[in-house]
């Protein structure tokens, strides 16, 4: 896919976000994707029309503010309010913007981790002093904008969003251990930089740089791209989810761990215990599973909308909520495998494959499994078949539901 951010930064993605810094660039509206300048973005007025997702107000000035959800209120009214209106979801909204979004996440190398907003100002208005919890592409489509900002030197790679004058998050303990802001005011006697953006100007914004667009001297329109892409700690603790999750002692349950009595340290020896034999395991553990692991995740839940079938799997389970319904196809030599799945407190979701006759054998042994099985087990029974065929094979029943992959390794219990 061609990078779909050189032209307007005049680096590459991977470049421009490994950077860790506030980084921008000037130039005419017209080098911006289409869908950023046409349709519901072509103006404040057309946004509004347009736009039926949820909405975020904010108001304030750069020490004191708040930015809240609303429900049942139309965006224009909130902007006759003389408030800032935060458009969170524009994807569903702007479907030209699919490629450029999936251009966008194949240049970072990782799935599915970007989402469209838009903020539009009313003169006045803006988001108080804070910072964000995730990467960030800023993109000024109408107006000028005051534009404040200063990096961190509190914490690096902050996984949290926060402000002085918001409730701290469960996480800020973790990153702002070592000091922090004590007000808001205290960050803004700081030395904030001024970048006053135009129509065509753009910035890449690191995690955790402090900014506010309070007081605005006119009415604007702009587009972020927000990066939700995972940390390691992430992949990790999913990984390990998992992993150790296979284990009958990980899942047993920590009955007098907070008894004070002598059940307390039973319990906590026991804990001692699995976590220095987890911690040898880790050695040995092959971490490129966690790369599997978190889209195999990430699809089950929802939070990922494609199939991984990219990548290989080497064990599966049957889903016992789905079925499948084989019979012959229109076309010869075909077989029709119509899968249902999901909830069955409503109509399951209807999946239709075409397959070879000559895969019955395989698919009618693994309807009647009622355990995990493997792709070398698979292959040993049906020695017809290449690896990589059933491998694929699997593939497209993940991808319908009726199978999932089990991405961890498998836990030995010897």
């Amino acid at each position: 896919m061609e990078d779909p951010l050189a032209s307007i930064f005049g680096v590459s993605t991977r470049e421009l976000f490994q950077k860790r810094a506030l980084f921008v660039t000037h130039g005419p509206l017209e080098r911006f994707p289409t869908f950023m300048r046409t349709g519901a973005m072509e103006s404040v007025d057309s946004l509004c029309r347009s736009y039926t997702g949820p909405l975020e107000v904010s108001q304030g000035t750069p020490e004191h503010g708040i930015q809240v959800p609303v429900r049942d209120v139309h965006a224009a009214a909130l902007l006759r309010l003389g408030l800032t209106v935060y458009f969170t979801e524009l994807r569903r909204a702007l479907p030209f913007a699919g490629a450029w979004l999936k251009a966008l996440e194949s240049g970072l190398g990782i799935p599915e981790c970007t989402s469209l907003a838009a903020f539009a100002n009313a003169a006045g208005s803006g988001l108080s002093l804070h910072h964000d919890r995730f990467d960030q592409l800023f993109f000024q489509l109408k107006g000028k904008k005051r534009f404040r900002y200063a990096p961190n030197r509190w914490a690096e790679n902050p996984d949290v969003q926060f402000s002085p004058i918001a409730a701290a998050p469960t996480e800020f303990g973790r990153t702002y251990r070592a000091g922090f802001p004590r007000s808001t005011e205290e960050l803004v006697r700081e030395e904030l930089t001024t970048l006053v953006l135009e129509p065509g100007s753009a910035f890449f914004m690191p995690a955790g740089t402090w900014h506010t667009t309070a007081e605005q001297d006119e009415e604007s329109l702009s587009m972020v791209a927000v990066v939700r892409a995972p940390s390691r700690l992430d992949l990790l603790l999913n990984l390990l989810d998992y992993y150790a999750g296979q284990a009958p002692e990980w899942r047993a349950r920590a009955y007098g761990a907070w008894a004070n009595d002598a059940s307390t340290a039973a319990e906590h020896a026991a804990l001692q215990r699995l976590t220095a034999e987890l911690g040898e395991r880790l050695k040995t553990l092959d971490t490129r599973a966690a790369y599997g692991a978190w889209s195999a995740h990430g699809f089950a839940t929802g939070s990922l909308a494609e199939y991984p079938r990219g990548l290989e799997y080497s064990r599966f389970i049957r889903l016992p909520n789905s079925s499948a319904r084989l019979e012959p196809s229109d076309v010869p030599g075909k077989l029709r495998c119509v899968v249902s799945s999901g909830p069955t407190s409503r109509p399951q979701t209807r999946v239709e494959l075409a397959f070879n006759a000559q895969a019955r054998p395989v698919l009618d042994w693994v309807l009647d499994l009622g355990r995990a099985f493997t792709l070398a087990e698979a292959s040993e029974r049906f020695e017809d078949f290449a690896p990589a065929d059933l491998a694929e094979l699997f593939a497209w029943l993940g991808h319908a539901a009726l199978i999932r992959p089990l991405p961890a390794p498998e836990w030995d219990d010897a």
